[in-house]
């Protein structure tokens, strides 16, 4: 019982107390296992953290199982104006991003029904720049964080066929800072706790070939529409114009995704997988801010205009030992940002990634742990932009020039089988 207790507590304080991150929004480091194959894991999914890349895989899984995990990333952005030749690099920050799956088949009732529920965070920002940066007037500091609470019904409807159905509860909370000018000088305004609770769904499928020891997985996510409300806080000479406070509203709708997945373990002790996901963020058409009172002449429709996007994965697993797992992959990331809506909020674009990783088993436990690191391309903010932000148009400088962006990510998890 006190293990028990001992592991309830680290698990609470792991997702409560975790810190989100993404490289450009989208985050799916949500299982070492996985993640060491390139994330690649819609048509293997057998873990407990199939609940988050296809939840049609908990009924591969006998008995009660959970994992616990996190993710540790670090990002790294460079912005080298061209018009001053500065370079100014993005604040060092170590964001952790927890993971926590429990999945459940019965026996006694039926064998062909399984329950599980995962919590997870699969679109976070973490971004610090300094106060006194060229792009001051567009963002000093940015942070959301989207944590999903996943309950997860599947049935295995033949011996070759899982489906899966379950409800998504979003917890999101974001922050941010800026600058800006009225015509009295710099001022800055923070808005703080904002938070939205949207709900969505998502379904699952697998089929096994066992002929030739393939099988085939899909998963389908709806969207998320988050609706924020907060405070900002002023300083400078504008809290003498606007007061010291206001409410704050804004909304973003995070997109559907589509994930079709292939494993195959045709050749012995090896597993080859392939994803190809689709991500509709032509939902996000604008972030608008929107501020109450007085303050309401800062209000920005923050148009967006992204574009629906695609991610290409491909891992593979040798079975070194019975209990050594030896992984690796690569995948490549498609931004959905066009060029005239970028900004350093989010420093994304075109990301390519490697990824390596191993495991180890014996008895009833598991451990895996897999490092991702990822480059993207670089990526120009100039005369092109919509955002005055970036042109000038809100009183601040210019901030036209390239921005260089690298990700490392590692992924530890535990799962114990009962």
């Amino acid at each position: 019982m006190i293990r028990l207790i001992a592991v309830f507590t680290f698990i609470m304080l792991a997702v409560f107390c975790g810190e989100a991150y993404a490289g450009g929004f989208s985050f799916t480091e949500h299982g070492a296992a996985a993640s060491g194959k390139a994330n690649a894991f819609a048509g293997e999914a057998n873990d407990p953290s199939a609940i988050f890349y296809n939840p049609a895989g908990i009924t591969q899984l006998p008995g009660t199982q959970f994992m616990i995990g996190t993710s540790i990333v670090k990002l790294d952005s460079t912005f080298r104006s061209s018009t001053t030749g500065e370079n100014t690099k993005l604040e060092d920050q170590f964001p952790i991003v927890p993971h926590f799956f429990i999945t459940h088949r019965f026996k006694q009732w039926d064998e062909r029904l399984s329950v599980g529920l995962g919590v997870y965070t699969p679109f976070g920002i973490v971004v610090d720049w300094p106060d006194n940066w060229q792009g001051r007037f567009n963002t000093t500091n940015a942070r959301l964080r989207v944590t999903v609470y996943n309950p997860t019904v599947a049935y295995q409807v033949t011996p070759g066929l899982s489906v899966a159905a379950g409800i998504r509860i979003a917890d999101a909370g974001a922050e941010f800072e800026q600058k800006f000018n009225i015509g009295t000088g710099e001022s800055k305004v923070r808005a703080h706790d904002l938070d939205a609770h949207p709900v969505g769904w998502n379904v699952g499928l697998l089929y096994h070939l066992k002929e030739i020891s393939t099988s085939v997985g899909l998963q389908f996510r709806s969207e998320l529409q988050a609706k924020f409300n907060g405070d900002a806080d002023f300083s400078g000479p504008a809290a003498v114009t606007f007061g010291p406070n206001a409410r704050f509203h804004s909304s973003i709708k995070f997109p559907p995704q589509l994930i079709l997945g292939v494993s195959t373990k045709a050749i012995p002790r090896w597993t080859i997988n392939a994803d190809i996901e689709w991500e509709g963020w032509k939902t996000v058409g604008s972030i608008p801010k929107s501020f109450d009172g007085t303050a309401s002449n800062l209000n920005q429709r923050g148009l967006r205009n992204w574009k629906n996007s695609y991610v290409f994965r491909l891992g593979a697993e040798y079975a070194a030992t019975d209990r050594l797992a030896l992984r690796g992959g690569f995948f490549y990331d498609q931004t959905p940002i066009p060029d005239n809506t970028f900004d350093p909020t989010i420093p994304n674009a075109d990301l390519y990634a490697l990824t390596g990783g191993a495991g180890y088993r014996w008895g009833a436990t598991s451990v895996d742990i897999a490092y991702l690191y990822g480059f993207y391309e670089k990526r120009a903010t100039d005369a092109s932009s919509i955002d005055p932000t970036i042109t000038g148009g809100t009183g601040g400088p210019q901030v036209f020039g390239s921005f260089s962006t690298t990700a490392q990510v590692l992924v530890l998890s535990v799962t114990y089988r009962f």
